[in-house]
């Protein structure tokens, strides 16, 4: 008889001690799960970090190209008006009548001798 108390006895104390095995993993898993959240957090922000400074340099590097883009577009429309200045001018200038008696006036003479000069510096 005495064994069969004995044996309920240990039984009881084996479920005890499991519950309460049960219990402790209970808590280090939530423990752990908590930790994990954290982490996540604090990684997901450090990736918004990292895209926010992504999209402001992208943005700072697009400023500059339009930036440099508005300056060739400037300098080549510059350059255009002065070609189309060039071209007018001399269409003037070949339209008017210069030679009188083949000979040129001064004015002539001069845009002549300019063309030709422009021409054999190119």
């Amino acid at each position: 008889m005495w064994v069969v108390v004995a044996a309920k006895f240990w039984r009881e104390i084996i479920i005890g001690f499991l519950a309460f095995l049960l219990a402790i993993s209970l808590a280090v898993l939530n423990y752990k799960t908590g930790q994990l959240k954290e982490a996540e957090q604090k990684c997901q922000s450090k990736i918004q970090d990292i895209e926010r400074k992504n999209l402001k340099a992208l943005a700072e590097k697009q400023n500059q190209i339009n930036k440099v883009s508005a300056d060739y577009e400037k300098l080549r429309s510059e350059q255009n008006t002065k070609v189309e200045t060039v071209t007018r001018e001399v269409q003037k200038i070949v339209e008017r009548p210069i030679y009188l008696n083949h000979c040129l006036d001064d004015d002539g003479v001069h845009q002549i001798n300019s063309l030709i000069e422009a021409k054999r510096a190119s």
